[in-house]
Order: structure tokens, then C-alpha cells, then sequence
């Protein structure tokens, strides 16, 4: 697996931290195992996903939206060590 530098760094996890483990999980069809590697990941980027295709683009301020989600969702997991 790639290490993160955000992690290397400051020892923190970021909000993606657990996301090539959580793909790996989802391969081999181990969907509890790949939520509780990055819960954050597992339910947003379905979300995103879907929204790109049914809206076909991401508006500036839905980008916005999305990062201060992926935010705060890293703030929460460090506190909560998710």
C-alpha cells in the first residue's frame, strides 16, 4: 500500500486515510469490513458519484461543500481515532 504523507507528517489520519484498504475490502466483497476502514469514504464518495452522473458536473460551490465536508469528517475521526 502507498503510505500517506499527510499521515507521515503529522501523524494525524487525513479523510482518506484507510481508502486503498477500504477498495481492497470492497474487491474481495467485504462491504462491513471496507465501512469501518473509512466510514466517511464509504458513504461519500457514492454519493458524489451518483450526484456527478445525475447532474453531469460539480458546481465551485458544491466542490466547496464537499471539501469542507471531507474536513470535517477528518476532524472528527482523529478525535473519535476512527
Amino acid at each position: 500500500m502507498l503510505p500517506c504523507p499527510f499521515h507521515f507528517l503529522t501523524g494525524l489520519d487525513c479523510p482518506f486515510c484507510g481508502g486503498q484498504r477500504m477498495v481492497l475490502a470492497l474487491l474481495h466483497g467485504h462491504l462491513e469490513e471496507a465501512f469501518w476502514l473509512n466510514p466517511g469514504l464509504a458513504v461519500g464518495a457514492p454519493l458524489v458519484g451518483a450526484w456527478w452522473l445525475w447532474q453531469r458536473e460539480i458546481s465551485s460551490r458544491a466542490a466547496f461543500v464537499i471539501l469542507c465536508m471531507a474536513i470535517i469528517w477528518g476532524i472528527i475521526r482523529n478525535i473519535l481515532q476512527l
